[in-house]
């Protein structure tokens, strides 16, 4: 069986799926490669539009597989633990650079690793029964797959450092109070709700996404000066291409632009 699976969907969607629900969906090295490998396929192929990522059997992520940490305990731990965290934020990297909009489904928990998985997708829907978990302390842990860095960047300094030195859950109204997903649904609903989020999103430009998160990204450590020359930079890029031609022409000619990336 495999530990990712790539599921299509009408209107150019797909549904990334991770895939070990017997361990709570709990990455390994091997199921890390696998779901770069999905998204590289996925980029590649060039037919999608939006993508969801979501776990099996309503759990998305329980973070790294512990089972297997422990092992490596009893051997030579960076032999192991190094390739496990190198191998997610090569990941984390991938997802950040998609040409299309990444829509996290959370169900059930997403801890640690799983968590920064849920938080480098675009936009996010969580069922009411969600937790994201950051876990590192309870295992004498510090914090890894960009957990601090997007938590940092949307909650700020001191709501984060809180969050984590008390290993405190965000449950789902925590959630939607701080503005970290888009929508709450029932339990059960999150996918279908994540699919429909994806369709809304499935027009917009890859070429001005891929850019408008560079800048996001980069926000907090530029000064304004800096921040403004590298805006000018991002959307320099775009003014020969395809999409912002196709995208003020349909603008003054009052139709829906057609994006193609170009």
């Amino acid at each position: 069986m495999a530990n990712v699976e790539l599921q299509g969907e009408t209107g150019g969607i797909t549904r990334v799926v991770l895939n070990r629900p017997q361990v709570r969906n709990a990455i390994t090295v091997e199921s890390v490669v696998e779901l770069r490998d999905a998204l590289n396929q996925t980029i590649d192929a060039g037919r999608t539009k939006a993508a969801v990522l979501h776990g099996a059997e309503g759990s998305f992520c329980a973070g790294a597989d512990l089972s297997l940490v422990r092992a490596a305990l009893d051997g030579d731990p960076p032999a192991v633990l190094d390739p496990l965290v190198t191998e997610l934020h090569q990941t984390i990297r991938v997802l950040r650079s998609a040409p299309f909009p990444i829509v996290a489904a959370i169900e059930g928990f997403a801890v640690g690793a799983g968590m920064g998985l849920a938080l480098a997708a675009d936009t996010r829907v969580a069922d009411r029964k969600a937790q994201l978990v950051p876990g590192y302390f309870g295992i004498g842990a510090s914090p890894d797959g960009g957990v601090s860095y997007f938590l940092t960047r949307a909650l700020g300094a001191a709501r984060t450092t809180s969050l984590f030195v008390h290993n405190r859950a965000l449950d789902a109204a925590a959630l939607e109070s701080f503005g970290l997903v888009e929508e709450l649904v029932e339990p059960g609903e999150a996918v279908s709700a994540a699919v429909e989020q994806a369709r809304a999103l499935a027009g917009i430009p890859p070429l001005a996404l891929t850019r408008m998160r560079r800048l996001v990204d980069e926000a907090t450590t530029h000064d304004l000066s800096d921040h403004l020359d590298a805006e000018r930079t991002a959307v320099a890029e775009l003014w020969q291409t395809h999409d912002f031609r196709e995208g003020v022409s349909a603008f003054v000619e009052r139709r829906t632009p057609s994006f193609t990336g170009e």
